[in-house]
């Protein structure tokens, strides 16, 4: 079994887009799917905490040192930008792995696609229930459904 600490570091290669194949086999494998969710919402959680206690230091310095004709928090600034950058990549991973144990299946592909056409049919029907406007997009999800590109 893999320990902790490791499977982690291979969620955080994972996050980066740094993994291989066989990582990327590993995390998806549907005996792994929840330790890989709890594992994403643990990160999103730490770097949250990290970006805040980041964005009270940054404005401390930018209170201390106005008068700076530079950003005194710049270096800060970077950190914060790649803190976000990759809490972002990390929130996409949870939406996957969600997505994987929703679906229930191995290869989720097919029955991805009967679930987005049955969001947009449902879209569908909502929309014209509730005599609501129609804009461009509205129609070419549904001539998607039909297999002709409008948008």
């Amino acid at each position: 079994m893999i320990s902790d600490a490791e499977f982690s570091l291979m969620v955080s290669e994972d996050i980066k887009n740094r993994s291989d194949q066989i990582t990327k086999d590993i995390l998806r494998n549907k005996d792994n799917r929840n330790r890989w969710r709890d594992t994403l919402i643990s990160i999103v959680k730490n770097v949250d905490e990290r970006l805040t206690k980041l964005e009270a230091d940054a404005a401390v310095l930018r209170t201390q040192y106005k008068d700076f004709e530079s950003d005194p928090a710049a270096s800060i600034a970077k950190v914060i930008e790649k803190s976000q950058r990759f809490k972002f990549h990390a929130e996409k991973k949870l939406a996957e792995v969600d997505r994987l144990i929703f679906l229930k299946e191995d290869n989720p592909d097919s029955k991805l696609s009967e679930f987005l056409k049955d969001a947009i049919l449902m879209h569908k029907q909502l929309k014209q229930g509730y005599k609501r406007p129609l804009d461009a997009a509205d129609v070419a999800l549904w001539d998607a459904v039909d297999g002709k590109w409008s948008f």
